[in-house]
Parts: C-alpha cells; sequence; structure tokens
C-alpha cells in the first residue's frame, strides 16, 4: 500500500498567496481570529490663522508650536505705541515693576485661540512690530487620524469595532479607539476599491501631524474550527481545493484505488504538470516490492513445490546414421 497527495474540496475563503518551495502541513483544530491590519497618518484639520487684531508689537510669547492650546490660555501679548514707548523710556525703576504698573493703564492685547486649537506654526518673535491682520499662528481645531483599509479587508470593517493602534517609530506604545467614520472607497472597474476611515485625537492623547501609524482590527473570532494553511488552497473556477494525502492499492496507467484519505464523490483537482513544482505526478511503475514478496512466497511454500508436475520428458532422438538394432518385420 502507497500513499500519494489528491486534492479535495475545502469550503473556507482563499486569500492570495505568495509563491513558496511544496512542503507538509496539517489540519488543525482551533481558533481562528480574522485580523485586519490597518496603517494611516495624522493630519491636522480645520487650519486656521490667528491674525493680529490691533499695530503692536510683540511683547511676549508664550506658546510653542505642535503643541495644545484651549481658548482661555494667552499665547502672547502685543504691546501698542504708547505702552512700548514708556516701557522704553529710561527709568530707574525695575523694568518687571513699570510694566505691572502701566499695563493696569495700557493694558496690552493678548492673542488668543478662539477655541481649544492645535499650533502648527508660528511667525512671532519678540519685539517684532505687526500691523493689523498679520499672520501671528497658523493653527487647527484639531488632529485626525486617517486610516486605509486594503479591498481584500474592506467587508469586515465597520465603525464602532475597537481598533488597537501605535506609532511606526514607537510600536511599544499602544492605544485604543473605535473605528467611526467608515467609508467605502467608490467602485470601479479598474481598481479594487478599499476604504477609509477617520478618528478625532484628543489633547489627552494623540500623535504629532504627518506621524505615520498602524493598527490591528479583530473583526471576527471562531473557536474550535478546522484549519489548513491558506496557502495551501487552490482555487480553480470558482472551487476551492486542498490537496491531501491518501493511501493507495492497485495502480493502473489510468485509475489508482485510493483505501483511505478521501470519502465517495468527492470532488477533486488534477493539476496540470506546470503546477507540480517540486512535486512527482504518481503513475503506474514496476512495484519491485511486491515482486519480491511474491518470489518470497514461491520458494517459501512447500505445498506449492510439491503440486508442481514433473518436467516432461522428450523422447531421445537418435542420429540418423546410427544402428538403429534389426528390424522386427524383416525374414
Amino acid at each position: 500500500m502507497r500513499t500519494c497527495a489528491l486534492a479535495v474540496v475545502l469550503s473556507v475563503s482563499l486569500l492570495p498567496g505568495v509563491a513558496r518551495g511544496q512542503e507538509s502541513a496539517e489540519v488543525k483544530r482551533g481558533a481562528l481570529d480574522v485580523k485586519v491590519r490597518v496603517s494611516g497618518t495624522v493630519v491636522p484639520m480645520e487650519v486656521f490663522r490667528i491674525k493680529s487684531a490691533v499695530e503692536g508689537r510683540v511683547e511676549e510669547v508664550r506658546a510653542s508650536t505642535y503643541t495644545w492650546a484651549d481658548s482661555g490660555k494667552d499665547l502672547g501679548f502685543l504691546a501698542n505705541k504708547e505702552l512700548v514707548a514708556l516701557m522704553d523710556a529710561r527709568s530707574t525703576t525695575q523694568q518687571g515693576v513699570m510694566e505691572d504698573r502701566w499695563e493696569r493703564v495700557y493694558k496690552p492685547t493678548a492673542i488668543r485661540c478662539p477655541d481649544t486649537c492645535f499650533l502648527l506654526r508660528s511667525f512671532l518673535r519678540p519685539r517684532l512690530w505687526v500691523k493689523p491682520q498679520a499672520v501671528l499662528f497658523e493653527a487647527a481645531r484639531g488632529l485626525r487620524m486617517v486610516g486605509r483599509v486594503r479591498p481584500e479587508d474592506a467587508h469586515w470593517v465597520k465603525d464602532g469595532q475597537m481598533l488597537d493602534f501605535w506609532a511606526v517609530k514607537d510600536p511599544s506604545r499602544k492605544y485604543q479607539a473605535r473605528v467611526a467614520h467608515y467609508v467605502l472607497d467608490v467602485q470601479g472597474s479598474k481598481v479594487e476599491p478599499g476604504a477609509t476611515f477617520t478618528m478625532d485625537m484628543s489633547p489627552s492623547r494623540w500623535f504629532e501631524p504627518g506621524t505615520a501609524w498602524e493598527g490591528l482590527i479583530v473583526p471576527q473570532s471562531k473557536k474550535n474550527v478546522l484549519t489548513v494553511p491558506t496557502g495551501a488552497l487552490i482555487s480553480y473556477k470558482g472551487n476551492i481545493y486542498l490537496p491531501v494525502k491518501v493511501s493507495t492499492g492497485i495502480t493502473t496507467a489510468s485509475l489508482t484505488e485510493v483505501t483511505a484519505g478521501i470519502d465517495e464523490n468527492r470532488r477533486i483537482l488534477v493539476l496540470d504538470d506546470a503546477h507540480l513544482k517540486e512535486a512527482q505526478r504518481h503513475t503506474q511503475t514496476v512495484d519491485q516490492g511486491a515482486l519480491d514478496d511474491r518470489l518470497h512466497q514461491e520458494n517459501t511454500a512447500p505445498a506449492l513445490r510439491e503440486a508442481k508436475p514433473a518436467p516432461r520428458r522428450l523422447p531421445e532422438i537418435r542420429d540418423p546414421d546410427s544402428n538403429l538394432g534389426e528390424d522386427p518385420y524383416g525374414e
């Protein structure tokens, strides 16, 4: 009895695989998690500019870029001409005391965000004179994570699913959020559509704009199911086949007896020579082992040897020229 590989149908999904060498694996029972890997970047949303409302000189800058600021935080101060003249006047009074004294009369103009914002760029420096409507800061109303989902995974993902994500440069720090604003790409005939989702980041948990990030979504999980390596499956005309190990019996030029490993009426796939790769097609060959067994049986069975008829002896043929003896019919 021999073993060889045939292909039988297995009703599971087939994902594209990469070419690999021939190897064996096992059908196993256990857990199967659908893991969708996503990636994306961080972008500022609703970018705007903070402009000067008055003409004045920058006396103080209290904010730095790539930081959050709420509406009550002073980003800096502008002093009008009168206040600047008083502060620049020579005096024996200490500068801080004088500024505090005159600020109650000539109040400097505070620079603030209209609402909580993320500061992207600053155009300020101390003692810089600015005109009305001059750009002081460039800011965003928030930061947004934009994620991309591959076409083959687009059907798995939906709003509300849990996402574990991390910055590509710092994978040790992981965060969690729920998928939001999930949108499938416009369906087209030239490319496979994927999907996009966006999630707003908060001042308590955020990445800088331009940060590349990766994440993992587990949309479905099954327990106690039969699994095989996806790369072991073969797709052909809408059906999925799996090469499995079987035991064989008699082999002829066209048919082989299968004694174990496959059920009757199971559909199989016959690969052509180009797809066999390193494997070899099963063919009818001289079964040297069976021949040796047969010879051994014949040589060790006494009953068979005794039952053999004695070889028939042929009559002796004499030379025509020899003396054949007297003629019994002669006179």
